[in-house]
């Protein structure tokens, strides 16, 4: 029969090894690793186990057809292991069954994995689906740029997840060309830094070009930004969903930045914004942008010159929103975009022009103006519609 096997192979080199009779050995339920103690050729059960994720992963068959475990021990991991991947950047990419999961865990919360290589792109998925948990991103120095990138059809979970990155504007979650990031949990992103930050420090959650981030669950999630902004374009989704998310800014970028037809979703979850650049906008958007903020409070901490900023046919409607601070603009838009949407508090100065609508359901506190429509603008208030000449 071996002889046989033989003969296939030498006339039809190009047949995969399954084709002629082998078997493929499956993977354990479980391989352990751990960087402080294991070795790459150790066999990767509990007492014996192995030193890099790498090498865990080269022990997972193509296509994965069971759910495997890949356990983490607590501790610095400098490096993938460079085993069938680069040292640099760790590549998730797998053939699974509908169902089937690569689980990279940390043993302990307390004592979390983390992944410490230096890399512009240091987790990288664009084939199947993996959940990381109890899992730190980066150790915070200018080395590490971008935390995760997903590709489709690549989809990952992440629970329990930090975040310590350094970058001008890159961003700790990328989700791109239908790439779907699911996120369970605490999620962390340099929060130390909500009350001071040092410059090259942004990172931010960035969906485009059909990329997903979303919460799964609310209870016992959440989202902290210490210095950073959730981005989408070009049909990118981002949709919250979670207990509480609070959002700080010290760059350039606005804290929602909506562009060229991307969509954010607030679902129902308490948002605390805060820029602190003046000059910045907490919520901007532009070019057919979508913000939907139903059953949700959205809180922006100023000063401000703008609040709030729509451009080129945006959309925003929200329940309820309450600012803290001097805002120059309570709210502006233009270029046929449309508000809707209930202030707790005061409303200042409300700017609608060339063709944009912004209708106000309900003020808590005073308008103190000015009020301002120009252009074929529209300023619906509670008590008076403003119309342009």
């Amino acid at each position: 029969m071996l002889a046989l096997s033989l003969g296939l192979a030498a006339a039809c080199p190009h047949l995969p090894i399954a084709a002629i009779g082998t078997t493929v050995q499956d993977p354990p339920a479980v391989i352990f690793v751990d960087a402080r103690h294991g070795k790459d050729k150790n066999s990767g059960d509990a007492r014996h186990p192995l030193a890099s994720i790498s090498a865990a992963l080269a022990r997972i068959p193509e296509p994965v057809v069971e759910t495997v475990t890949i356990q983490l021990a607590g501790g610095v991991y400098d490096t993938t292991g460079g085993v069938q991947m680069p040292e640099r950047s760790l590549q998730l990419m797998r053939r699974m069954r509908p169902g089937v999961v690569v689980r990279l865990i940390a043993t302990d919360a307390k004592d979390p994995a983390v992944l410490a290589w230096p890399g512009d792109e240091m987790v990288l998925v664009s084939d199947g689906t993996w959940s990381l948990a109890n899992v730190q991103i980066g150790s915070f120095t200018k080395a590490q740029r971008r935390g995760i990138t997903v590709l489709g059809p690549g989809h990952v979970e992440l629970r329990n997840t930090t975040f310590r990155l350094r970058s001008n504007s890159d961003a700790a979650i990328w989700a791109q060309r239908g790439g779907l990031v699911t996120l369970r949990g605490a999620i962390a992103v340099n929060e130390q830094l909500h009350d001071k930050a040092e410059a090259e420090t942004f990172s931010g959650l960035l969906a485009t070009d059909h990329g997903i981030i979303e919460f799964g669950e609310t209870d016992g999630a959440s989202l902290e930004l210490g210095n950073g902004s959730l981005s989408v374009r070009t049909y990118g989704i981002i949709r919250l969903g979670c207990a509480r998310a609070r959002i700080t800014c010290w760059t350039q970028s606005n804290n929602f930045a909506i562009n060229s037809s991307g969509r954010i979703d607030v679902r129902n979850t308490p948002v605390v914004l805060r820029a602190w650049l003046r000059n910045n906008t907490p919520i901007g958007l532009e070019h057919d942008g979508h913000l939907l903020a139903e059953d949700a409070r959205i809180t922006i901490v100023g000063p401000n010159d703008s609040a709030i900023a729509l451009q080129k046919a945006s959309t925003f409607t929200c329940n309820d929103l309450a600012l803290e601070g001097e805002f120059g603009h309570t709210i502006w838009a233009s270029s046929g975009s449309m508000f809707v949407g209930r202030f707790l508090g005061d409303v200042g100065k409300v700017s609608a022009s060339t063709g944009a609508a912004i209708h106000i359901e309900k003020v808590g506190g005073k308008v103190v103006g000015p009020v301002e429509a120009r252009s074929g603008g529209v300023v619906s208030l509670p008590d008076r519609v403003i119309r342009s000449d």
